[in-house]
């Protein structure tokens, strides 16, 4: 073969590699009749690193020429333009917007992309996956449309005559009173790459940064999105934490206490990523130091205590036992949050069973950060622990029905008198119900509503007489 023939199919491969990964942006431009009347141009880009299958879509349509004469069959001033129905050519104009059956769909494709003016997304009905050649244009930010429906371009020009579409005269349906119709044109691509933003805050080598702080950097040229990578590793080896948003900003993420982290920045065009912005260290805020169990303990009894060091005005601990280390719900073996000391009794643990856990100081409803996450494996001795020296005054019966609905009943059995304090948290620890009840000696029924509720995992604690119940309960 001819060396240079060679070369420039080697070439051409390349470069469809490039576009098929996302990498240039292809650009459209969009002529406008209306009433059969040339109206205006504007032009727009896709986003193939974002959404790379709604824009395969939009691409095969307008080789297919299928977008030519359909219409912008719907203006909301003050909102989107919408257009691209087959039915718009020569159907009804009661079917406009209605679709084609037989039209493929793609699935969702969501983003943090905001839904800020010039955005195009992919319009759909109830079903998430039911896109198909509809599109809308937003004229003004819609950002209660975030995360919701597909983004995957935007204008780059002209969105003077997207506003003269959107203030079109229209009847009560929002359909213009004289038909506006579209003509897309490939016009080639985008290939320019962002330029890396610049940390702004917090500055660096700043402690004592706690879960309420707020990240930023500077906005970017034509970036829609930044991810930020959050890593104990100054070379980012292994990526802790990542945030991925669509603003120049981003609230820390549940990192771990007394810990140095450090933090980067890249940008998103949509075709290209830009490089990494420069690297900056913090230290997070005191977190409780675990003591008991010890890390990789083995053989540890089915009731044990849990301590951890006192983190500096924290006002109450949470801690979590769980049989992985996400801590979701499904994984929660024991969870108690409003804890005022540094011990307690983990209880209802199975043996020979590996769990993990933690500790949250809490400084009043305000949530600190946890402590590092410790392991052991329990053997089969129930053991004689025990932080508070319980006595056999107060022992839950029974809680039902659970899974509740919109009532349960605690039934417990005291020894003594006395005013019985019900809180329930979610699995965040957060107090969500707190009842005080009168207590007889003997048994005691607590009905419990749960109707505001919403439906998950909860952990019910009843403190009567310097005793704790716990139990776990789920609304369905």
């Amino acid at each position: 073969m001819n060396k240079k023939l060679f070369l420039l199919i080697c070439f051409c491969l390349l470069v469809n590699s490039h576009y098929a990964q996302g990498i240039d942006k292809p650009r459209y431009q969009i002529v406008t009749h209306r009433a059969g009347n040339y109206l205006g141009t504007f032009k727009l880009e896709l986003f193939p690193l974002i959404a790379p299958n709604h824009t395969r879509n939009f691409d095969s349509l307008a080789l297919a020429l299928a977008f030519d004469s359909t219409a912008f069959h719907r203006v909301v001033p003050g909102f989107v333009i919408q257009g691209g129905d087959p039915n718009s050519i020569h159907g009804p104009i009661s079917t406009w917007g209605q679709g084609n059956v037989n039209q493929p769909t793609v699935n969702a494709e969501f983003s943090a992309v905001r839904h800020l003016r010039g955005i195009i997304g992919a319009a759909r009905d109830n079903n998430i996956n039911s896109a198909t050649s509809q599109f809308y244009i937003c004229v003004a930010p819609a950002t209660f449309l975030d995360g919701q429906y597909t983004v995957y371009g935007k204008v780059t020009e002209g969105m003077n005559i997207v506003d003269t579409i959107v203030n079109a005269p229209r009847e009560v349906n929002d359909v213009p009173l004289q038909k506006i119709e579209m003509f897309v044109t490939y016009i080639g691509v985008n290939d320019t790459i962002p330029v890396a933003p610049t940390l702004i805050s917090p500055s660096n080598n700043s402690v004592n940064v706690g879960n309420t702080q707020s990240f930023s950097w500077s906005s970017t040229n034509d970036a829609v999105l930044f991810t930020a990578e959050f890593s104990v590793d100054s070379l980012f080896s292994i990526v802790n934490y990542t945030r991925t948003v669509g603003t120049n900003a981003a609230t820390l993420p549940n990192v771990l206490g007394n810990t140095k982290y450090f933090w980067r920045v890249k940008a998103n065009n949509g075709g290209h990523e830009s490089a990494y912005s420069n690297v900056r260290s913090f230290t997070s805020k005191a977190a409780p130091q675990l003591i008991l169990p010890i890390d990789l303990d083995t053989g540890v009894v089915l009731n044990p205590l849990c301590k951890w060091t006192k983190v500096p005005g924290a006002t109450t601990y949470l801690l979590q036992v769980a049989t992985n280390t996400s801590f979701t719900s499904g994984s929660l073996a024991y969870y108690q949050a409003g804890i005022t000391d540094t011990i307690k009794q983990a209880t209802g643990l199975l043996p020979n069973t590996t769990y993990f856990w933690r500790v949250r100081g809490n400084q009043g409803t305000s949530q600190g950060l946890s402590s590092q996450i410790f392991t052991f494996k329990t053997g089969v001795s129930v053991g004689l622990e025990n932080p508070k020296a319980v006595t056999n005054d107060v022992t839950m019966q029974a809680v039902f029905p659970n899974p509740t609905h919109a009532e349960f009943t605690a039934s417990i059995d005291s020894k003594l008198a006395g005013s019985a304090i019900i809180n329930i948290h979610d699995v965040n620890g957060k107090l969500v119900l707190s009842e005080k009840r009168n207590a007889l000696p003997g048994g005691n029924n607590f009905k419990i509503n749960t109707s505001r509720l919403s439906k998950g995992i909860y952990f019910l604690s009843i403190e009567l007489n310097k005793n704790i119940l716990t139990e776990r309960i789920e609304i369905d």
